[in-house]
């Protein structure tokens, strides 16, 4: 259909008619217009609209670690020796970087330690890789609620952010979109020295699973526990002591513990796997003679074909299941 110029121009238009045609779009006069016609039916919505847009200078990604020692049963916490306070490492990106990588890079500079991701059987939205190029135990684990869209808790084990907080920032009012991740790392290895940045005063501490907690800042008595340190508010009346009570646990304190029971719960299907493994082993010993003959079983279960060269064929996908087995 050929471009057809409108009979008036953009000067004629009154004030009125502008203001009429910048009016918000709504189902009603969606309906009532040639655009409804075009586009109808309307599909029904399956979520809700957004209620608010961010643009890229008024926010900032960031991410960060809770970094455990499992045998020692311990978690790495900064200590901010400014405000006496303390967090857990965390940091905003750069640029094209990815945030998994900003996580354990900000837990090397603020508390020089070397972290690893630990995988961690969480409930997530995160959609699973239906690549069938490659072959992925977690998909052989991975159990679902009715829906098929929310992974059940014990299930598959993955690197994906446990949490997301959202931090409005004082100083420039930006807001900090902060994920975290579950890290591990070493408390018995020295941290490393002069990693930090020149405005940074941070202390890295190896504390136990039972004491971390209690010890992080709740950000929403921070600003009312500084004035009350410096003692520059003559009408404050909360005493200092009750201060210090209400600035334990918070947000960071939250996330915190879903890190610790997360990985204790990994550790857990790490024993249980060994021992399922040392059972097998037990029962049934391999048969040298037939290695290439008989069909080799995956660690998830899956039987694939073993080739004349000695490889393995990837299966193929299996069925998702959408209810969690009964040993579950």
């Amino acid at each position: 259909m050929p471009f057809t110029r409108p009979s008036h121009s953009f000067q004629s238009l009154s004030r009125s008619s502008i203001s009429h045609s910048l009016q918000p779009l709504t189902l009603h006069s969606l309906q009532t217009s040639h655009i409804y016609t075009f586009i109808s039916p309307l599909p029904i919505p399956i979520m809700s609209p957004p209620w608010k847009v961010t643009f890229s200078s008024d926010f900032y990604l960031a991410s960060g670690t809770i970094t455990v020692d499992l045998p020692a049963r311990k978690v790495l916490i900064i200590h901010d020796l400014t405000s006496k306070t303390y967090y857990l490492p965390r940091g905003r990106k750069d640029w094209s970087e990815p945030l998994e990588a900003t996580a354990i890079r900000e837990t090397y500079e603020e508390a020089g330690c070397t972290a690893t991701l630990l995988p961690v059987p969480l409930s997530t939205r995160c959609t699973p890789p239906f690549s069938t190029s490659t072959h992925n135990p977690q998909l052989q684990k991975a159990r679902f609620d009715p829906s098929g869209d929310v992974l059940l808790p014990n299930t598959a084990r993955l690197t994906e952010p446990i949490a997301l907080m959202q931090h409005p920032q004082k100083k420039n009012g930006a807001l900090a979109i902060v994920l975290w991740y579950v890290a591990i790392g070493d408390s018995t290895l020295p941290l490393a020295k002069e990693t930090q940045m020149s405005d940074e005063q941070f202390e890295a501490l190896w504390v136990g699973f039972e004491e971390g907690p209690g010890m992080m800042v709740n950000h929403a008595c921070e600003f009312e526990l500084a004035q009350s340190r410096n003692h520059t508010t003559p009408h404050h009346t909360t005493p200092h002591h009750q201060m210090l009570t209400m600035a334990g646990g918070g947000l960071d304190a939250q996330v915190l513990q879903r890190g610790i029971d997360l990985a204790l719960a990994a550790s857990q299907m790490d024993d249980m796997d060994v021992g399922m493994n040392a059972a097998v082993a037990c029962q049934d010993p391999p048969q040298k003679d037939s290695q290439l003959s008989s069909p080799k079983t995956s660690e998830a279960g899956s039987v694939g074909v073993v080739e004349a060269s000695g490889t393995e064929a990837p299966p193929s996908r299996p069925e998702m299941p959408l209810s969690p087995p009964n040993s579950l």
